[in-house]
C-alpha cells in the first residue's frame, strides 16, 4: 500500500484526495500508538507512513506528542525490533520509492530521533537501564 501511494504521487492529488490519505495515515499512526496491542506493530507503521508520505518528521512528532504509557512502551518495543538496524546503516523501510539516498536521510533521522534525549527521556526506567546494542553471539 505504502509504496503504492508513494509511486502513485498521491501528495499532488486534487486536495481533497490529499487530506483524506492524510487523515487516514495521521489517524491510523495515532490510534496505533495508543492501542495496547495494535494488529500491526508500531514500528511497521511508521514505516508504511514514512513510505507512503515519502517523510518520517511528521510521524515522529505526533509519536513525541504522545505522553502515555503505551506510546512509550511502543517505543521500547521498537528500540528491541530495530536494535540490529539502530547499530547498522540498514533501513528497515524496505519498500522505499524514491532515491536510495533519501530513504537513508529518513531512516537516519529516525535513528537518531529513537537514540535521542528527547525520546528516551520519557521511557520507563527499566527501559533506560538497558542499552540498545547488537545482540551478542549466544542471542543467535
Amino acid at each position: 500500500m505504502a509504496r503504492g501511494l508513494a509511486a502513485a504521487g498521491w501528495s499532488h492529488w486534487p486536495r481533497e484526495q490529499t487530506e483524506a490519505v492524510s487523515h487516514f495515515l495521521k489517524t491510523w499512526w495515532i490510534q496505533t500508538l495508543r492501542m495496547n496491542s495494535p494488529p500491526i506493530p508500531p514500528c511497521e507503521v511508521l514505516a508504511t507512513c514514512a513510505i507512503a508520505s515519502s517523510a518520517v518528521n511528521p510521524w515522529l512528532t505526533l509519536w513525541q506528542a504522545e505522553t502515555g504509557p503505551v506510546a512509550h512502551r511502543h517505543l521500547c518495543d521498537t528500540l528491541d525490533l530495530w536494535s540490529e538496524e539502530l547499530t547498522s546503516e540498514y533501513s528497515p523501510f524496505i519498500w522505499w520509492w524514491g532515491p536510495e539516498a533519501e530513504e537513508q536521510a529518513a531512516w537516519n533521522e529516525v535513528k537518531r530521533w529513537l537514540t535521542s534525549p528527547r525520546s528516551t527521556t520519557t521511557l520507563p526506567l527499566q527501559s533506560q537501564a538497558q542499552p540498545v546494542s547488537s545482540p551478542s553471539a549466544s542471542d543467535k
